[in-house]
């Protein structure tokens, strides 16, 4: 797990244990997509206890796991496997897919901000994600 993450703990669940939680609670699903399985495993640390989470690490699985899941909240990183970020971003608003999208890349160009504004994301968050920024973030859109 990503050091960054150390300054915050939670009673351990096993995923299965969560999942069955999830479910029978009705949660509202979120989706992470990045391909760095250190992201994916603080996501699921953070968000993992409260919410039915979904994870994908390239573009292929992303839409696939969208057009499954229909996920309220999208956390999308930009450099993925094809297709890329952006791409599936561009997919998600062509088919009118009202998931709110967060980006989340290590990506500081101002170009990639500029393009995933134009078609609407919630929140653009740098890398190394700030837990208490995820945790309010998800609290907000799932209301």
């Amino acid at each position: 797990m990503a050091p960054f993450l150390l300054l915050k703990f939670r009673e351990e669940k096993t995923k299965q244990e969560r999942y069955a939680n999830m479910i029978s609670s009705q949660k509202t699903s979120i989706a992470v997509v990045d391909d760095d399985q250190g992201i994916l495993d603080s996501f699921d640390a953070i968000l993992g206890d409260d919410y039915l989470l979904f994870m994908a690490n390239n573009g292929a699985d992303a839409f696939e796991l969208i057009s499954k899941q229909n996920p309220r909240l999208l956390f999308l990183d930009i450099k993925i496997p094809r297709p890329n970020g952006l791409e599936v971003l561009k997919w998600i608003r062509e088919k009118g897919i009202s998931t709110t999208v967060v980006i989340v890349t290590a990506m500081p160009q101002r170009y990639y901000e500029e393009v995933a504004q134009q078609y609407g994301v919630y929140r653009y968050l740098h890398k190394p994600i700030d837990v208490d920024e995820v945790e309010e973030i998800a609290s907000t859109v799932l209301q």
